[in-house]
């Protein structure tokens, strides 16, 4: 396999673009067929306080002090479970194995059985060294777990890590590429050091010695746009001569980091639940991950609805698609027009999907 075909084969199997909804013809089918859509995988941010300080943060102005009280979780939990979810991936804002219900003391685990209970996939997305937050016999219950290796720029070793035996056959990597400054202060007055082939050394050890992880993902900077493309350029053949293991790949979306113009609807397959912009303890439904690029921050021009009435508004939102032709609007945009709504999107391949079914494809029985 060539070095181009492989980083496109990665992205493929390790992301979650385009491509992959098609494992999830029932939804597609709904979509077509009933003008309903179902949500396949809800976001889920449980608090917003971080253990590092990421000079490329994409929500470094967020509500620190936030966190969604147990109670509500389940209640968000329940909601998506009836509409149709089948996974739950647990994600920041912060690092959400810190999440602590500071009345009821409940914590990630209790997060990860009730999810299981309620027959959810679960996803772990994390920047920590160690996983040993997580209960062992909570281990069978999580479907994967992505960690972050910004610690590497922290200072600390690739020896550091420590997985505490989670089976690294279901477990990722991921790394941002930095190209500010050494010595650049941070939200915690951390220096973080910029990326350049001794760092990709690093990753290869962590691979070296956990020779079972699937893989490592490496992305630009999202607060610059074109960033991905253009650190593709400068460390593709980097990667390529270090990579002894075929897993390492760089998140391939080129400068396709605009919105489908035509239209939005990712929001309704995968909403992101989190907190009000403010820290004001009210918790949102929004419409997806990448909005925060904007501020920095969340905002509620983006948000569907508060997780108290999830139910209602996803009956509104589908009877809205079903007589307008639109789930839903931003900047009274009527649904239309998303390059001058948003600046950024992440999804800009699953909408397009989405729109073809949704619009192009009425007399056609998709299943």
């Amino acid at each position: 396999m060539t070095a181009e075909n492989k980083h496109l084969s990665l992205t493929q199997k390790y992301s979650t673009w385009g491509d992959k909804l098609l494992q999830h013809a029932d939804v597609l089918n709904s979509i077509q067929q009933h003008k309903t859509f179902k949500p396949i995988t809800v976001q889920l941010s449980p608090v917003e306080a971080c253990s590092s300080g990421c000079p490329f943060c994409s929500v470094a102005d967020r509500p620190l002090k936030s966190y969604l009280p147990f109670a509500k979780i389940k209640r968000v939990l329940e909601d998506f479970r009836n509409l149709g979810a089948k996974s739950v991936e647990i994600t920041g804002g912060g690092e959400p194995l810190v999440y602590r219900d500071r009345e009821t003391k409940q914590d990630i685990n209790d997060i990860v059985e009730y999810a299981y209970s309620l027959g959810l996939q679960i996803g772990i997305i994390t920047n920590s060294l160690t996983l040993g937050k997580i209960k062992k016999e909570n281990f069978d219950k999580i479907q994967w777990i992505r960690i972050s290796l910004i610690k590497l720029d922290e200072g600390f070793d690739p020896e550091d890590y420590d997985f505490c035996r989670f089976p690294q056959e279901r477990m990722g990597l991921s790394y941002i590429i930095y190209e500010g400054e050494l010595g650049t202060g941070t939200r915690l007055n951390r220096p973080y050091r910029p990326t350049d082939a001794e760092t990709i050394r690093r990753i290869a050890k962590v691979l070296d010695l956990n020779p079972e992880i699937k893989f490592v993902r490496i992305a630009g900077n999202c607060l610059i746009k074109g960033n991905n493309a253009a650190i593709r350029e400068k460390f593709k053949d980097v990667i390529d001569e270090i990579d002894h293991f075929n897993k390492i790949f760089i998140k391939d979306i080129g400068n396709d980091d605009s919105p489908f113009d035509d239209g939005c609807y990712v929001g309704m397959v995968r909403p992101y639940v989190a907190p009000h912009p403010e820290g004001t303890g009210e918790y949102y439904v929004y419409t997806c991950t990448s909005h925060v690029l904007n501020k920095k921050n969340y905002d509620l021009d983006y948000a569907l609805c508060s997780v108290d009435n999830i139910l209602e508004t996803w009956a509104k939102l589908n009877s809205n698609f079903a007589k307008k032709g639109y789930p839903y609007e931003v900047k009274k945009n009527q649904g239309q027009g998303w390059c001058d709504s948003c600046n950024y999107c992440y999804y800009k391949f699953n909408n397009k999907l989405l729109h073809t079914v949704a619009q192009d494809m009425p007399d056609k029985n998709f299943a």
